[in-house]
């Protein structure tokens, strides 16, 4: 008679033409009844097998009888090491008590009436920030503005922002909507928000200050900057946000499209698809992407522009989970709308962050694989030029729980193709190429003033010395004080306009003339379009740069002098 059953379901490690994974109905599922007389119902063909079995039976060890039994069938039985309890489970509950205590004191002996409601869920938002650097704690109200700021006819200033804790006392602008409400109202990229309608933001997180900046349609909200060390006062007026998170345009010279790209919308993938119908049609040398201070956005977005240059069921993305288990895969859809080799330069920076690393690290891998042989599909040339990204590689659920609270966890890491995280360490470019800021009105007035000879008094002009006629040397002497450029001296000022106001020639500009300015001075941009002038031209001499991207970036580099430290010796 049988005195002890314990039924235990057994996992078979050996070789995958003997045993497949152990679901219901498959046959060669392992299930051992284990008593003080050991029996079985393993399959004989099993038996027959040189095998290692783990047990899990918890704390069970088993009867040198029993390893006898399966011994001599070919088959070790290895008993599971049980398990420990949890030390963190031990350290909450240890902790729940301390908590209490102090709690229990405040309230029977604080001088002061508290409030448990607030003293709690502030005790948790400050709790909670150091789990990450983006995981945060809604309180009951802030859940409840959160809920209804992305709903309805709510809507915002237009700002991407860096995340905040709670302990800081700004929250940084790194670019504004070009049209949208806070350009309009004069705030720029780089600008420090340190308090919103009357409310210092140390002490909230970075969702609470962006609740705070969202409200109806036309309301206003009153921000406190600092601005290169000098505070500054700003009304914006809320508003919806127009989709001009893209703008393109052809260096005719050049032949070359730019296309820059501030977030993934539901937009962004029909946006560059246009541009590359056009590339289709041999029009242009290369593209330049422009992902610098491209905070993200839409993942879905991400993925569908990773399909118009990769072919179907190309894997773009992997969450997983802390235990390193893989939770979601993320394929394109659809089949690649670029046809030809076309190099594609991607402009990356210290805030390009989260989908848009996604983004350029999908494309450089495929690229870094592509082969020149494949004679059916042209390869795929991307480089990237700039600066080492953000490094945000981290997912966040948003938890509901008890008493109208919120909690915002992050539960996964990005993992690119070939199992790489880019979590802290970012992407880093192909050429480091840094940015260059010109103060063109500093330089302007310093060479108006110090930097030409006509900035000197009593200097010979041009029509002096062509016919050397006084009374043209009387007109331009004229001529040189209307200029303000009669001495040394400060010329004159316009009035200057109150904080938050644009000057006349300022309103005199639309966004696109003001892009198209901003581009004439960008290196990074300039340095991509030299780049794919290079590649051109170098093509003719030697075609295998136009199909070998390896052999194509070692004559890039070899060619062309970047922000890497060059290898220069002194000349004896």
């Amino acid at each position: 008679m049988v005195k002890k059953l314990l039924l235990a379901t057994i996992v078979l490690t050996c070789s995958p033409s003997i045993i497949q994974p152990a679901i219901p109905g498959n046959t060669n599922a392992l299930s051992a009844i284990i008593d003080d007389t050991p029996s079985t119902i393993l399959p004989q063909n099993l038996l027959e097998q040189d095998a290692t079995l783990t047990a899990s039976l918890g704390d069970h060890r088993f009867k040198p009888s029993t390893k006898n039994f399966f011994k001599r069938r070919g088959v070790n039985l290895i008993a599971a090491t049980p398990k420990k309890k949890n030390d963190s489970e031990k350290d909450i509950y240890q902790w729940l008590k301390t908590y209490s205590e102090i709690i229990s004191l405040i309230e029977k002996k604080a001088f002061r009436n508290v409030e448990f409601s607030d003293f709690i869920q502030n005790s948790l938002k400050s709790a909670v920030s150091h789990v990450d650097a983006h995981s945060s704690f809604f309180s009951q109200d802030n859940y409840k503005a959160a809920m209804e700021a992305t709903s309805g006819e709510f809507s915002g200033i237009g700002v991407s922002i860096i995340s905040k804790t709670p302990d800081d006392d700004a929250l940084m602008i790194v670019d504004v909507i070009q049209g949208g409400p806070a350009d309009k109202a004069g705030l720029k990229g780089g600008d420090k928000i340190v308090e919103v309608d009357d409310t210092k933001l140390r002490g909230l997180s970075s969702d609470e200050v962006i609740t705070k900046l969202k409200g109806l349609v036309g309301s206003k909200v009153n921000l406190k900057i600092i601005r290169k060390k000098k505070p500054m006062e700003f009304t914006v007026t809320r508003d919806i946000i127009k989709d001009k998170n893209a703008l393109c345009f052809f260096f005719k010279r050049q032949k070359v499209y730019y296309l820059c790209l501030k977030l993934f919308t539901e937009n962004a993938a029909a946006n560059i698809a246009e541009l590359l119908e056009k590339a289709n049609q041999g029009k242009c040398k290369g593209i330049v992407l422009d992902l610098r201070r491209n905070p993200g956005g839409m993942l879905d977005s991400a993925i569908e522009m990773a399909g118009l240059f990769l072919p179907k069921k190309s894997l773009v993305v992997v969450t997983k989970d802390r235990d390193r288990n893989t939770v979601a895969e993320y394929y394109t859809s659809t089949q690649p709308l670029l046809k030809t080799s076309l190099p594609i330069f991607i402009l990356i920076d210290n805030f390009t962050a989260s989908a848009a690393e996604i983004l350029a690290g999908c494309l450089r891998h495929y690229s870094e694989k592509s082969t020149p042989n494949d004679q059916q599909k042209p390869p795929l040339m991307v480089f990237l030029v700039g600066n080492e990204t953000f490094g945000k590689g981290s997912v966040q659920e948003v938890i509901p729980v008890s008493n109208g609270c919120a909690l915002k966890l992050t539960t996964m890491l990005y993992y690119l193709p070939e199992n790489k995280s880019i979590q802290a360490c970012g992407i880093s470019p192909d050429f480091t190429i840094k940015p260059k800021l010109i103060p063109v009105d500093e330089i302007k007035w310093v060479n108006d003033l110090y930097g030409k000879e006509t900035s000197l008094p009593n200097h010979i002009t041009v029509k002096e010395v062509t016919d050397n006629n006084k009374d043209d040397l009387d007109k331009d002497k004229e001529e040189d004080e209307v200029l303000g450029i009669k001495s040394k001296s400060v010329p004159m000022k316009k009035k200057a306009s109150k904080p938050g106001e644009k000057g006349d020639e300022e309103e005199e500009k639309n966004w696109e003339e003001k892009q198209r300015e901003e581009l004439a001075m960008d290196v990074q941009v300039q340095a991509s379009v030299n780049l794919i002038n290079l590649l051109s031209l170098a093509k003719k001499a030697r075609p295998r740069i136009a199909t070998d991207r390896n052999y194509a970036l070692r004559y890039l580099k070899k060619h062309y002098v970047t922000d890497d430290i060059a290898d220069v010796e002194k000349i004896k």
